[in-house]
């Protein structure tokens, strides 16, 4: 889990190196005049051109190992670095001395300190980085490839990942307009100025690092997600894609979404042979890229953004399979912050849109919820409400919508959080609302039941006390309940307020005996 955490964390900051590289070619180079005045520009722009290619390269690298380190051991992660990195070394050597397998080049001086003075030492480690990244994926491929007693066809379907992203990355840096280079061409090709045989000496490079690693390796890994390398393949599939872009190059954009980004995610949704067969209860879906890093993002800037200390008390761990968070709702922003800065499972929220004031916020609430995995849905009280942005047909259908899909996902062995109570005490969009309506809605338990009638097992719902108003904020999770498919719902749902008042007196006790201990250490 740390390895994880750490592997994601890296690739966080990849990502904005990512992002830093492209706004510096495709805004600081084309418009100096926006910065050139300020000294802040000046130097920025100064770090940009020193060490924005050598960051953006170390950290991928860097993700990537961490991550093959945990996901298919040590030695696998080890000898492919090792593998890769020699052989892609020796062959840009020998390509910048006498111009084959690639072609006549050279590199400028942008990516970092040049070893025996030819090639920079960043270059390897790139290599490395899509390299395995596209043969991790390949590995997810493999049951739709023939010959599956042989490894050769994974490592051609990995080779040709590897390929696709230099059709797009080359014809960028070979562009006459492209300002910043970290190669020059000094020979021109019939591929959009570049040489075809530079697109040979790529396959056969990798084919060469590849194969002699997964001979190394003896047995291909097993591989539970390719989330982390779709992540980093596609990553650097937009980032050369941008670069395109900057120049106006868009038949290779166009060839590397279809020929790259297409099988890579093809390979994310891909089955692993060795799950079929497994518990239907076991069987997880993997986590969308995208959400995971909506979730980064959105925890990063929780813990950012609640400068108050967070008291945490559970009974019992959180599984790591399906469950619901049924948590109480004092605050209409600060309890998901809350949630979202402590636990450390990526968090689902069934979110009530049926707030939003116009249909700008509805276009964009429902874009950044989807964008997130987050189920949405109209209450039932506000379906015919005057004003409601929302006609009551919509409501009604994204109410059910919303519902199905928040089953779907506990059905998938995600974390969901409801608010069963409906409304916030604090809200300043529905104010007066909470008070009309004390009881609990039936919404935790019958979606936990429907998962456990999809999946054949039960499902935990555990009641979640939240103090957000005080400092620190308290947070207290009980004893969890049990829903199976034949569970009643409003038996189930009136012990779960039970079970959040219970919960209460805990976080109250707990509260006290905190603000207790701290009195003493001031004394």
């Amino acid at each position: 889990m740390r390895a994880s955490r750490l592997a994601w964390a890296l690739y966080s900051a990849y990502v904005v190196a990512l992002l830093f590289g492209v706004g510096g070619i495709a805004i600081a180079l084309q418009r100096p005049d926006l910065w050139a005045h300020l000294e802040l520009g000046r130097s920025v722009y100064g770090f940009g051109m020193r060490w924005g290619g050598v960051g953006y390269i170390v950290l991928g690298a860097a993700a990537l190992f961490v991550y093959a380190w945990s996901a298919i051991g040590p030695r696998r992660t080890l000898t492919f670095f090792l593998l890769s990195v020699a052989i892609s070394l020796s062959a840009e050597l020998i390509g910048t001395s006498t111009g084959w397998p690639f072609g006549n080049y050279s590199y400028t001086s942008g990516l970092g300190y040049k070893i025996l003075g030819r090639v920079p030492f960043t270059i390897p480690l790139s290599w490395f980085t899509v390299g395995l990244a596209s043969y991790l994926l390949a590995l997810r491929l493999r049951r739709y490839l023939p010959r599956r007693g042989s490894f050769w066809p994974s490592v051609l379907a990995g080779v040709w990942l590897l390929v696709v992203w230099d059709l797009v990355l080359d014809p960028a840096m070979a562009h006459e307009a492209m300002q910043a280079r970290f190669w020059v061409w000094h020979q021109t090709g019939s591929y959009f100025g570049m040489p075809v045989i530079n697109f040979a000496g790529w396959a056969l490079t990798g084919i060469a690092f590849t194969a002699a690693s997964r001979w190394a390796w003896r047995a291909e890994p097993v591989l539970r997600s390719a989330s982390f390398p779709y992540a980093i393949y596609a990553a650097n599939i937009l980032f050369a894609s941008a670069l395109c872009a900057t120049v106006g190059l868009w038949g290779p954009i166009a060839l590397a979404f279809v020929a790259g980004l297409l099988p890579a995610t093809l390979a994310l949704f891909a089955a692993d042979r060795t799950r079929v067969g497994t518990h239907r209860a076991d069987r997880q879906q993997p986590e969308p890229v995208v959400e995971h890093i909506s979730w980064l993002v959105l925890r990063s800037l929780a813990r950012l953004t609640l400068r108050r200390p967070i008291a945490f008390h559970t009974a019992q761990p959180l599984p790591s399979g399906p469950a619901i968070l049924a948590a109480q709702h004092v605050h209409h922003l600060d309890d998901g912050r809350a949630l979202l800065a402590t636990i450390d499972r990526p968090l689902r929220f069934l979110v009530a849109l049926d707030w939003v004031p116009d249909r700008r916020w509805r276009r964009l609430m429902e874009l950044l919820c989807r964008t997130a995995g987050w189920p949405t849905i109209v209450r039932p009280r506000e379906i015919d409400r005057p004003g409601q942005i929302y006609s009551p047909r919509e409501g009604q259908r994204l109410l059910v919508g919303g519902l199905r899909e928040a089953v779907r996902r506990v059905a998938a062995g995600q974390l969901l959080v409801v608010f069963p109570e409906g409304y916030p005490l604090i809200d300043p969009h529905l104010p007066a609302r909470r008070s009309e309506n004390d009881q609990l809605a039936p919404g935790a338990v019958w979606i936990a039941r429907a998962a456990a009638a999809r999946i054949g097992t039960s499902i935990p719902v555990y009641p979640v006390q939240l103090e957000t108003t005080g400092s620190p904020i308290v947070i207290t999770i009980g004893e969890p309940l049990l829903v199976t498919s034949h569970t009643d719902v409003a038996q189930a749902t009136r012990e779960l307020e039970i079970a959040l008042r219970a919960t209460q007196s805990v976080a109250a006790r707990f509260d006290e005996h905190l603000a207790t201990q701290l009195a003493g250490e001031e004394r």
